[in-house]
């Protein structure tokens, strides 16, 4: 082998290599903006389903939030759900939640962390003509593989 070939050949090498980390970086990052982009949609979803309740339909809220919940964050929801529903009930309380504003605070593959600005929009016996709160909500998210599931819930 030549010097000429020699070289030739690691430039070949350099370049192929170089392509692939390129190649492999670029994938990456999509993948992580994939992640960022579902974990942001999730968040906001599952952040509308908990400030969203009609008390002529409880069970539907029940549903919707634990359909979407981990398995412990659902037991959790049930049980304030259950204790709460006499009171929704007696006051005839109804909430439309909207997100204004999400962020993600953090993100790996399995866990998210998402900070969200929310109106709700309440009516009830006390306020019958309605009125909008606004709150901030942090949510936890875990990914199961092919979906983010809702793991925590604190306002802020």
């Amino acid at each position: 082998m030549t010097l000429r070939t020699a070289v030739t050949a690691l430039v070949i090498l350099a370049l192929t290599t170089g392509v692939a980390i390129l190649g492999y970086l670029h994938h990456a990052d999509r993948r992580l903006e994939d992640h960022r982009s579902t974990a942001l949609a999730s968040a906001t979803q599952y952040t509308e389903e908990l400030a969203t309740y009609d008390f002529e339909d409880p069970a539907a809220n029940l549903d919707r939030v634990t359909a979407g919940s981990t398995e412990e964050f659902a037991g959790t929801y049930r049980d304030v759900s259950t204790k709460l529903q006499g009171l929704l009930t007696s006051g005839h309380g109804t909430a439309t939640g909207h997100v204004t504003t999400a962020a993600i605070v953090e993100i790996d593959d399995e866990h998210a962390v998402v900070a969200l600005f929310l109106d709700q929009e309440v009516r009830n016996l006390s306020v019958p003509e309605g009125r909008t709160d606004s709150s901030r909500m942090v949510i936890g998210l875990e990914y199961d593989g092919n979906r983010w599931l809702l793991a925590s819930a604190e306002p802020r």
